[in-house]
């Protein structure tokens, strides 16, 4: 798949260039698990998608949006791959940091 390819040549080069503390790695990073987990490659869409919440937790607060947002997809990928128990686990870690950030009509809280 090109798309594939292009993006984790994009990644290669950000990892070379870039701290991995840097929110456009971890952009690429996001992008390229959901990309993954899209076309039903499991095993790379969780593995990629970790290394990017790995890597926002190190420089976003644990409230974020963005930990928030990582968590959903990597649970979504978990689910997927039918770990329903893992799934569960982030679904939840995800809820409580919307929960923090959001009020609890907001749509991303209901949306969990």
């Amino acid at each position: 798949d090109k798309a594939i390819n292009i993006m984790q040549q994009c990644v290669g080069i950000q990892k070379q260039h870039l701290p991995t503390s840097r929110k456009a790695l971890c952009a690429s990073l996001h992008n390229l698990g959901l990309y993954y987990n899209e076309k039903g490659m499991l095993h790379e869409a969780i593995g990629t998608l970790e290394e990017c919440l790995a890597s926002i937790c190190t420089f976003l607060p644990p409230e974020h949006p963005d930990i928030g947002t990582t968590l959903w997809n990597l649970g979504n990928a978990y689910k997927k791959a039918k770990n329903v128990v893992k799934a569960t686990k982030l679904f939840r870690e995800c809820l409580s940091v919307r929960e923090k950030r959001l009020h609890a009509t907001h749509p991303d809280v209901i949306a969990v």
